[in-house]
């Protein structure tokens, strides 16, 4: 991956830091000597009724929601800790969760479980950035509630793994993605038995390189033909890695400066150089001929543009070139959202995008603080690192990449056997471009077809809401473009980079709706939030999708679709170029006095 290498290419001039005075954490925080035992009784006696999940094999996981460290509000009924790997063996390792039971009456009997990337990157630390109960998001000042936390939707298990990230311990032996997923599902077992979750669906989610994790661990579900263990009932991966890297990124590059030409402010001389490596490197003949409604046919094993190593050759790394200049342009530059500008933000969590960047006198990360890791029951000697540089693979190699064509062979499964499979991706994303998830999908067989038969038009509709609250803005309206065939959606984001549930909250919060069943589908403008029901939509046709696909993204007058304008209602309307346009007015009908939801 190159998020290591993307961090290392930041100027010198960023390290700058700010004179700022030691942060020391609250001197009134909680001895934690019988907090455990007083909050086990408290959520007991709490008027909401009995914890979903508090039992004598789960006590010992019980996180006090009241007191966590800077956090001002009780988060909730939480479990949090390490559970063996093996039952039977304390040295097969460790995985470290934190398990939110879901606010929500309908959550019955199903259980969705986050893996964040890397390899090596912890989903503790997506919990907290992007998708859990609290957030503490770069340029935050404190921990907030999380309106758009998933367990509002259902249960949620985030897990770090696999051995060696974030809080889990253990040696690292896993050697490709089949050790990966008989590791999780051993540990799985164990987190069934301890939580009485028998029979629960299970619903398999992450980001980035979870499109390694994600469809090998859920694959490997369906065909244990547990269901007490195993239930699979869906699969949700944002902006994955399937393949090698080329696919996501020195491939589809140069067209993707040339879709985002008013942010890449490159000169004629340097553009003309990456079009010419496009062309030579056989990029851009792979690109016209692969990524094609139907397919092509199959995509051929050898990938352009590599040495007799497998390794990029210098004239075809286009990637970098990419990168390289943009830095210069825009010191700031990140590969993870191309529109992000300086200063560098502070990040609690020490990630700041890739730059690692931690102002003078910022204190620790968070989740390294004694105290932090003692309210969530996390190891006291483990330093946690948002994504490690010690590699959790065996000889720093995941076969199942490096040697394999990676999660194409068992995608297909999943699909087929689910019916229920998302895959979504921002379209500012730069560190795995969106037309490599089109690639992907287009060279694989389910369903009795290859590929989509179809390009995507259609318009990703995200409904209006009540939510006024100005730390968790977050847009409606027409917000990309979704298609979906034969158990398969794609989803592209048009306002969103690397990192979707932070950057497009309701767009993820709408997808994980419809992966658990609670809404049908993305196109209609007529059905609400589960969380905010009495809301209404502007009335009209949604007209296409926002985001224009491969090639006629490249082609001149690429603001229309097929040579036609899309369709408009006399009465409000949402367009597929401005669906956002209408939040303003839709908020005033909506809401008459602010309110709360």
């Amino acid at each position: 991956m190159h998020w290591l290498r993307a961090a290392l290419l930041l100027p010198v001039a960023v390290s700058a830091t700010l004179n700022l005075k030691q942060y020391k954490p609250s001197l009134n925080q909680p001895k934690y000597s019988n907090a455990k035992a007083d909050y086990q009784q408290n959520v007991v006696n709490k008027a909401q009724g009995e914890p979903k999940f508090l039992t004598d094999k789960t006590k010992k996981f019980v996180v006090n929601g009241t007191k966590i460290p800077e956090v001002d509000f009780d988060v909730g009924e939480s479990y949090a800790g390490l559970l063996n790997i093996d039952k039977n063996n304390d040295t097969a390792g460790k995985l470290y969760f934190w398990f939110f039971p879901s606010e929500s009456q309908a959550a019955d009997k199903e259980i969705m479980i986050w893996l964040t990337g890397g390899p090596g990157c912890s989903s503790t630390g997506e919990l907290l950035s992007e998708n859990g109960p609290m957030l503490w998001q770069p340029g935050m000042f404190k921990p907030i509630r999380n309106k758009w936390s998933w367990h509002r939707i259902t249960n949620v298990v985030w897990v770090d793994q696999p051995v060696g990230t974030g809080f889990s311990q253990g040696t690292p032996t896993a050697r490709d993605e089949f050790d990966v997923a008989r590791q999780f599902l051993s540990f799985w077992r164990n987190f069934v038995d301890t939580f009485a979750m028998q029979g629960y669906k299970v619903y398999v989610t992450g980001s980035s390189y979870s499109g390694m994790y994600c469809p090998y661990i859920a694959s490997a579900m369906v065909d244990s033909n547990d269901k007490d263990y195993f239930n699979i009932a869906g699969m949700q991966i944002f902006d994955g890695t399937y393949s090698v890297d080329s696919i996501g990124e020195e491939i589809p590059a140069v067209p993707f400066v040339d879709r985002w030409e008013h942010v890449f402010a490159f000169n004629d001389t340097f553009r003309q150089t990456l079009k010419d490596a496009h062309e030579k490197c056989g990029y851009a003949d792979y690109m016209r001929k692969w990524l094609v409604y139907p397919p092509a046919g199959q995509q051929p094993a050898t990938i352009p543009g590599l040495d007799e190593d497998g390794n990029v050759k210098t004239e075809c790394d286009t990637w970098t070139m990419i990168l390289e200049a943009a830095t210069e342009i825009t010191p700031c530059f990140s590969v993870y959202s191309i529109t992000n500008l300086c200063p560098l933000k502070y990040d609690p969590l020490g990630f700041s995008d890739g730059s690692m960047y931690r102002p003078k006198g910022a204190g620790p990360v968070y989740f390294n603080r004694e105290d932090v890791k003692k309210a969530i029951n996390a190891p006291l000697d483990r330093e946690w690192v948002f994504c490690t540089e010690t590699p959790v693979f065996f000889n720093e190699t995941d076969n199942s990449i490096d040697e394999g064509p990676g999660s194409q062979p068992v995608l297909p499964n999943v699909i087929d056997k689910t019916r229920n499979v998302i895959l979504a991706h921002g379209t500012k994303d730069f560190v795995l471009i969106d037309d490599g998830t089109l690639l992907t999908i287009q060279n694989l067989t389910w369903g009795g077809q290859m590929g989509f038969q179809k390009k995507p038009t259609a318009p990703l509709y995200v409904p209006y809401h009540t939510n006024t609250d100005p730390e968790t803005l977050a847009g409606a309206g027409v917000m990309g473009t979704v298609h979906s065939e034969r158990g398969l959606t794609y989803l592209a984001v048009s306002t969103s980079g690397h990192f979707l549930a932070q950057d497009t909250p309701a767009v993820a919060f709408r997808s994980v709706e419809v992966l658990v069943g609670r809404r049908e589908g993305f196109e209609s403008t007529n059905t609400s939030f589960t969380i905010d029901p009495n809301t209404t939509a502007p009335v009209g046709d949604a007209g296409n999708g926002t985001v224009l696909m491969f090639p006629q993204s490249m082609e001149p007058e690429r603001g229309q679709l097929s040579g036609a304008q899309p369709a408009r209602s006399r009465g409000s309307e949402v367009s597929a170029a401005g669906g956002q346009a209408m939040f303003a007015m839709a908020l005033a009908t909506i809401v008459a006095v602010y309110m709360e939801f």
